[in-house]
């Protein structure tokens, strides 16, 4: 689950991944960093305790308050990586099917091995996820 409460933090990306203690976890979580490194043009921030993020974005809730995210990121963990898309996967499912074998559900893409699915498919998802973006928040 994410936290909005999150912030950037110092804490160095590698080292989040290298504490997951599953091989196949870092290296895919490693392979999905690069990625999302070379999608966005941007360096990768732990936003949290977390998740590891690729620029930032303002929204707005519908309550008036405003926060921070960052344009793309995911969570690696002992179980899987998510891949975060804030706005929803629904206008997505095209691109999604075309991945391979993986879970979702709102704004969320479950992984559980990337060698179930297709990367070229999964790096098209996320660079029209992060044009999507871009195009429609004020993204720094």
């Amino acid at each position: 689950m994410i936290d909005f409460e999150s912030h950037p933090t110092d804490t160095d990306p590698l080292k989040l991944i290298n504490n997951i203690e599953h091989v196949r976890r870092n290296h895919d979580s490693l392979t999905l960093l690069n990625m999302m490194k070379q999608v966005s043009k941007e360096e990768a921030v732990v936003w949290g305790d977390k998740s590891i993020g690729f620029g930032q974005y303002q929204y707005l809730y519908k309550t008036g308050r405003k926060g921070k995210w960052p344009v793309i990121s995911f969570t690696p963990s002992l179980q899987n990586i998510s891949i975060h898309v804030m706005p929803g996967l629904e206008n997505y499912d095209a691109l999604i099917q075309k991945i391979g074998h993986v879970k979702y559900s709102g704004s969320t893409l479950i992984l559980h091995k990337f060698s179930d699915i297709k990367l070229p498919a999964l790096e098209a998802l996320l660079k029209k996820v992060y044009y999507d973006m871009r195009k429609a928040y004020d993204c720094s």
